[in-house]
């Protein structure tokens, strides 16, 4: 017999940033990445996607674990601290974050 399973989510958040700015997102969402795992202890991965002519450069960053009752918590941290760095600026039409939980 198990356990009860603990319960978790994943944090993730998409945004679209003019290609020129590109450097600036990057190092943005690297030094906000170090600052959710120092302060939360939740790793942080980014990535993106081009849009050929579209105009812009998709981005994405995913954090988890994050306890299932933290989430909310997390969630309101995480975009206090994107604010700080400056990605909401960076932004196209703003960030905009998923909460999934994960069952297993």
């Amino acid at each position: 017999m198990t356990g009860p399973v603990a319960m978790a989510c994943v944090v993730m958040v998409w945004f679209r940033a003019d290609p020129a700015r590109n450097d600036e997102c990057r190092r943005a969402l690297a030094a906000l990445g170090r600052q959710m795992r120092e302060s939360h202890g939740v790793d942080a991965r980014f990535g993106w996607r081009d849009e050929p002519g579209a105009g812009y450069r998709t981005w994405l960053e995913t954090y988890e674990p994050v306890a299932a009752e933290r989430c909310g918590a997390f969630t309101d941290a995480l975009r206090s601290a994107a604010a700080a760095l400056g990605l909401d600026a960076l932004s196209i039409g703003g960030r905009h974050d998923e909460v999934f939980e994960w069952g297993a």
